[in-house]
């Protein structure tokens, strides 16, 4: 059996679910809860099995610095790999300005 890689959710990255799922519990609440349980079951999936699976970010400041990003849906999952532990650092809209992702270099 293979070994599986950590994945660890940071504050922030929590925080950015959190704000998905208010967004679109506001629309419903079923779908708020099937699309960010989703995703969370997606980035653990994959990455669990697989950290490396996901292209280095396209954002110059965060590929510097090692950053990498899975796309769901639409969504980004921006995070990192340290040893044997994947850190999920943001999750953001694929529509959001590329600039706001530079706050987490």
């Amino acid at each position: 059996m293979d070994p599986k890689a950590l994945v660890n959710w940071t504050f922030s990255a929590l925080e950015m679910l959190a704000e998905i799922h208010d967004y679109l519990g506001a629309i419903s609440e079923p779908i708020a809860d099937k699309y960010v349980g989703d995703l969370v079951g997606h980035v653990a999936k994959k990455l669990e099995k697989h950290p490396e699976s996901c292209a280095p970010c396209r954002n110059p400041k965060l590929s510097v610095l090692g950053y990498r990003c899975c796309n769901f849906k639409n969504h980004i999952i921006i995070y990192e790999i340290e040893n044997e532990v994947v850190n999920i650092l943001a999750v953001m809209h694929t529509k959001r300005n590329p600039k706001d992702l530079e706050d987490l270099g």
